[in-house]
């Protein structure tokens, strides 16, 4: 299990002051020596203490705060006697921006800040000015370690899609991009560094400022509903089909100044198959049920979509790898990247709604040519067993042997000699191994990349299910629709392989394991929301109806309690590489 820090949330009651006591220039008489004493007395109280607060606004990054100025002596990075410093309006200016990347400004104390900053100071006493300076240096600092954070890594665990204020894996580096902060700092520049740079992050943003100006204007309309539209119909309702297809883009502006509206045309026809096309549905140029609830997808609705697909453009490491296979379990699809262009592509089917394929990356080690298929005991008991005990027979048919335990060696037991009646999941004898073959659930090769989550590429037996719209069928793996071309890729860095050699081991029959010797990075994604490689905005349903939850936990204020633990996948035995070879 992966080590995760979980911040210890501080509590300071002491330093309440009013917004007038921070904004605008200190008096001239306060010292550095006294501000740098106003924070020696917010650190004292602060580690004695459960949570912080400056004035009303929390503290989420109490202890690290705490450390970090005691590293550097007490000295403000924001403020001066002089007031806050131009770092700290530049501060203020990027929080507002955070909007644009799908963050609420509100996570980074923004009302409080632009308040303080203009707002003339109130006459005060030396010690409230500098304990007002203080507290405003706290604020922005905590502002900051939030929103560097949460637009280099977002601000949502992807393992419990639960706020936190700052990635475990981004914390080392968040307090050294603080500590080097200068006085006159570019911060709108630096804030927007640290966002992705991908074409998928930057088109995303272009799409949500379009969505943006739709929803301003007011002028989105729902088409009635109504029988299924097909081409030859006329109707009132083929007019509305049509206006909706042209504002998205996919029907060109009609020459015929004659044109019938409300016929459906070969024109409208192909539209349909385009927009179809782009939300993953059955291109078949229809406007029934599914199409016509996709056409009646607000600009709204589209541009929540978006914003939570930035942020898992933000879970996504910088650098994905010079070899690098991405899947999109929402679109069913996997490709294959060499020197960041793309070489593979192919259908994939992932896990059902309740087995559904996770999201993390990892660096696939091994191949397994002609694998064993261990049954995992979730699968033995949902699947399989219900079948022996309909009929015994089932073991013989589909190639299974029953084995006393899971050594190597283990010995093989006679199905036929055990009273199937009697056996449930808790008793049963043994464990399932189903030989290589073209019978075999994970088909002629698995693809290995050690993970928490049990899951791994594989062949298949069940080639049918790849002409399915929607191919949402498997336990949490992935299977994929050309194995031979997805090994030749993972393996073509190693001269010991080609297609010739692989090909002559598959039909040996006999399990091989092949290490990977340039491993190759394996993204498990889910995006609902991309940009096609024409520019075409594309949509995916939500088989696993995540959007929802990831769009509550990013307009959730990060919590002052530990996030709740990741519920374990069930476990898989064929995560492991089989012994042979």
């Amino acid at each position: 299990m992966k080590h995760r820090f979980h911040r210890l949330p501080v509590v300071f009651l002491g330093l309440v002051f009013l917004v007038a006591s921070a904004a605008g220039p200190a008096p001239a008489a306060v010292s550095g020596e006294a501000v740098s004493r106003a924070l020696q007395d917010w650190l004292d109280v602060a580690s004695r203490s459960q949570q912080a607060f400056v004035g009303c606004e929390p503290v989420y990054a109490g202890k690290d705060l705490v450390e970090f100025y005691r590293n550097r002596g007490n000295q403000p990075v924001w403020v001066s006697p002089g007031g806050p410093s131009q770092a700290a309006r530049e501060l203020v200016a990027a929080i507002a921006n955070a909007a644009q990347h799908g963050l609420s400004p509100q996570d980074y104390h923004f009302s409080c800040l632009s308040e303080w900053l203009k707002h003339p100071s109130a006459q005060q006493s030396l010690a409230t000015a500098a304990k007002g300076l203080a507290g405003l240096e706290i604020v922005l600092s905590d502002a900051f370690v939030n929103l560097a954070t949460h637009l280099a890594a977002g601000k949502v665990d992807p393992e419990t899609i639960h706020p936190q204020w700052i990635s475990p894996k981004k914390k080392t580096e968040v307090f050294r991009w603080l500590d080097g902060i200068t006085a006159s700092e570019d911060l709108g520049l630096f804030f927007d560094e640290l966002a992705p740079n991908s074409r998928g992050y930057r088109t995303a943003m272009i799409e949500a400022r379009r969505l943006r100006r739709q929803i301003a204007a007011g002028k989105w309309q729902e088409i009635a509903p109504g029988a299924t539209l097909r081409p030859g119909d006329r109707s009132p309702r083929v007019a509305q089909v049509r206006a909706r297809l042209a504002n998205q883009g996919d029907l060109p502006p009609a020459g015929d100044p004659l044109l019938d509206e409300t016929l459906f045309d070969d024109a409208l026809l192909q539209a349909v198959i385009r927009f179809q096309n782009r939300h993953g549905l059955s291109a078949d140029g229809i406007v029934g049920p599914q199409t016509l609830a996709a056409l009646n997808r607000s600009p709204r609705d589209q541009l929540r979509c978006v914003l939570v697909n930035l942020e898992r453009w933000r879970w996504l490491p910088r650098d994905l790898g010079r070899r690098h296979i991405i899947v999109n379990s929402a679109a069913f699809e996997l490709a294959a990247f060499r020197e960041g262009r793309k070489v593979l592509e192919m259908p994939v089917i992932v896990g059902e709604t309740y087995t559904r394929t996770p999201v993390f990356s990892q660096n696939m080690t091994s191949l397994v040519v002609n694998p064993y298929w261990n049954v995992p005991p979730g699968v033995l008991a949902r699947k399989i067993l219900p079948k022996i005990k309909k009929d015994p027979g089932y073991l013989a048919a589909n190639h299974f042997e029953l084995l006393r335990g899971w050594k190597q060696a283990a010995e093989v037991l006679d199905p036929r000699l055990i009273d199937w009646s009697t056996v449930h999941p808790g008793n049963f004898p043994g464990r399932l191994r189903q030989r290589p073959g073209p019978w075999n659930a994970l088909g002629r090769i698995k693809f290995i990349f050690p993970n928490d989550f049990a899951v791994y590429l594989h062949d298949t037996p069940d080639r049918h299910l790849f002409e399915r719209t929607a191919r949402a069928f498997s336990s949490g793996c992935i299977r994929v629709k050309k194995p031979i071309e997805l090994a030749l890729f993972v393996l073509e860095d190693d001269p010991a392989w080609d297609r010739e050699r692989l090909e002559r081991v598959l039909a040996e029959g006999g399990p091989k394991t092949i290490p990977v010797k340039n491993p190759v990075t394996v993204h498990l994604q889910y995006w609902t929301f991309w940009i096609g490689d024409e520019g075409e905005p594309q949509y995916r349903k939500d088989i696993y109806n995540r959007d929802g939850v990831l769009w509550n936990a990013l307009n959730t204020t990060p919590a002052a309690s530990p996030p709740p633990a990741r519920v374990r996948p069930e476990a898989d035995p064929n995560t492991e590489v089989d012994p042979a070879g």
